[in-house]
């Protein structure tokens, strides 16, 4: 059973954005579940259609599937959000609350036999995460929700036994079938995955570290220099771009009296939240020991310092074990439409951060600006 996290900061960052998209689906599918069960509800009685109690309904298929749905929300949330959960463990919340909702939704409408099989499509989503345990359990889980939703098909409607039989084994045999190719594709793209990392593996041992710095996470110095290269080549009045440099405030201070392995643990924090940023059209690698470089594709100005003023304001929020006081960072940006050459839009942005620096530092500030651009 392979449960392999990935080094690659573009692929953390997408699944990172696939778990909060995923948190979303389950509070649209919590308020849309609550919606239909209560109009259903509604016209069950109106038409008296209701082939249990009124009561029973209310509870059973209303009240019982918002609590869990609601807490499944709730859980998912927080580990999204918590900072101490690995990448494998945020992907397996995420994973088997998306299975429990399903579960829920196939349960509460056993009635209806086709969403029978919906907790299956959560085992075939939930195989982008690479993961054969969350398979494994989700598969083993769907056949239990098919089971449990048959029995009540036959609690509710005792004199179709023999076609609630019938639907059941046939759920179970599509159950087993749909789970065998997730199994088999999974085992085909772990295979994909690992020959993938071999190669960078041996491109990143041939080329001294070629892409990933391993302290920070985000790019290495020589892989940041020559995509950013390029990204400036082709900056023009329409397509133009920023660059931005950040530097920690004192983080001498904090080598020289905590030692370089904690000075590590405030670049990690750094780095880990500069990971976020890392997207199609966004570079972010480490440029110097405590200076990373971000340069923006987009070349939105006020957008990006938006997200360099939020990198500040989260970096300074971060806590760490040995020490009680925070840690800021400054940032100098500059931004272009026209073609450049690296060294030159460097320092551009080198002279933004001085003057974020000279300032008071804790602050960003753009190429021209006289006051800090923060926003508090």
């Amino acid at each position: 059973m392979d449960t392999r996290q990935t080094n690659d900061p573009a692929l953390r960052n997408l699944e990172r954005t696939i778990r909060f998209e995923f948190e979303k689906i389950l509070l649209i599918m919590t308020i849309l579940c609550l919606v239909s069960e209560i109009g259903l509800a509604i016209y069950y009685y109106v038409t008296d259609d209701l082939i249990i109690p009124l009561a029973k309904y209310i509870e059973f298929r209303i009240l019982v599937p918002l609590a869990i749905n609601s807490i499944l929300y709730v859980v998912t949330r927080f580990s999204n959000r918590a900072e101490t959960s690995t990448d494998i463990t945020k992907n397996r919340v995420v994973s088997f609350a998306g299975l429990i909702m399903t579960g829920v939704i196939s349960l509460a409408h056993s009635y209806f036999i086709p969403l029978w099989l919906l907790p299956l499509f959560a085992i075939v989503i939930c195989s982008i995460f690479h993961d054969m345990y969350i398979q494994m359990i989700e598969a083993g889980l769907s056949f239990v929700f098919i089971l449990y939703s048959g029995i009540m098909h036959i609690y509710d409607y005792p004199d179709q036994r023999s076609f609630s039989i019938f639907c059941i084994i046939l759920a179970e045999v599509m159950a087993i079938g749909i789970s065998v190719l997730s199994f088999k594709l999974e085992s085909y793209n772990m295979k994909m995955l690992i020959i993938r990392e071999r190669n960078l593996a041996g491109a990143n041992k041939y080329e001294n570290g070629f892409e990933i710095d391993s302290t920070s996470g985000v790019y290495s110095k020589k892989y940041l220099i020559e995509q950013a290269s390029d990204i400036l080549k082709d900056t023009n009045e329409l397509d133009p771009s920023g660059i931005a440099l950040l530097d920690i405030d004192d983080f001498k201070k904090v080598t020289d009296e905590y030692g370089y392995d904690k000075g590590d643990d405030v670049l990690s924090a750094l780095g880990n939240i500069l990971q976020g940023c890392i997207d199609e059209d966004t570079l972010v690698g480490r440029y110097g020991r405590d200076v990373f470089m971000i340069v923006f594709g987009n070349g939105i100005r006020e957008e990006n310092l938006i997200r360099l003023n939020q990198i500040k304001k989260d970096f300074s929020k971060k806590k760490y074990s040995f020490m009680k006081d925070s840690v800021t960072v400054s940032g100098g940006y500059a931004w272009f439409d026209v073609t450049m050459d690296l060294d030159s839009a460097i320092k551009e942005a080198e002279a933004a951060l001085a003057s974020a620096k000279n300032s008071g530092k804790n602050k960003i500030m753009s190429t021209g600006e006289r006051e800090d651009l923060t926003d508090g």
